[in-house]
């Protein structure tokens, strides 16, 4: 029975894949605020270093950083590397680059496996607005962002954490095929 709900969970994992990177992220924190509470911290890797070092050095960034931080993230995969952010205007890059600008994790995300990925979200979600950046008054999720949530609410909260590490799994496999003819 256990595996019939988690293969209905594919559909919608697909479905939350297609997503803009925006939607993904209302997605994750409708979820997260819906089941923060029934999940207990210990059962996730939260104390680990390595994602103690994500978090930390998403909190260090200023609130816009952190917005883009999170935006690359979400689809890192194992064979990304780190990436540095800049401001796109070359005058201000260049004096970001010399002072050693904001460093976005993705390399050390992408390796994680999905349950630590999914502690990560986990403690982002827990410092929304208290750490992390809180989610804009004036965002509002799309009809297909609201149809995915409304789709796992509607399973309850144990398929909600299950689509979460499902997601984790199809944005990685999605992500980690390289394209055909690279040399």
């Amino acid at each position: 029975m256990a595996s019939t709900n988690v293969n209905d969970l594919k559909p919608l994992a697909k479905q939350f894949t297609s997503l803009d990177i925006d939607d993904q992220l209302g997605v994750m924190a409708l979820i997260y605020k819906e089941i923060s509470g029934s999940i207990p911290a210990d059962s996730l890797p939260t104390s680990s270093s390595d994602v103690q070092s994500i978090v930390g050095s998403v909190q260090k960034m200023s609130s816009e950083e952190q917005i883009n931080a999170l935006r690359d993230l979400l689809p890192a995969n194992k064979t990304d590397q780190n990436e540095t952010m800049l401001d796109p205007n070359p005058a201000k890059a260049l004096p970001e680059l010399l002072q050693g600008k904001s460093e976005v994790p993705t390399g050390e995300y992408g390796k994680l496996n999905p349950e630590s990925k999914l502690a990560v979200w986990y403690l982002f979600a827990q410092k929304l607005g208290n750490g992390i950046v809180a989610i804009p008054s004036d965002y509002s999720p799309s009809a297909e962002a609201m149809q995915v949530f409304n789709s796992l609410k509607s399973m309850g909260q144990e398929q909600m954490a299950n689509f979460v590490v499902k997601g984790m799994e199809e944005l990685s496999s999605n992500i980690t095929e390289p394209p055909k003819n690279a040399e």
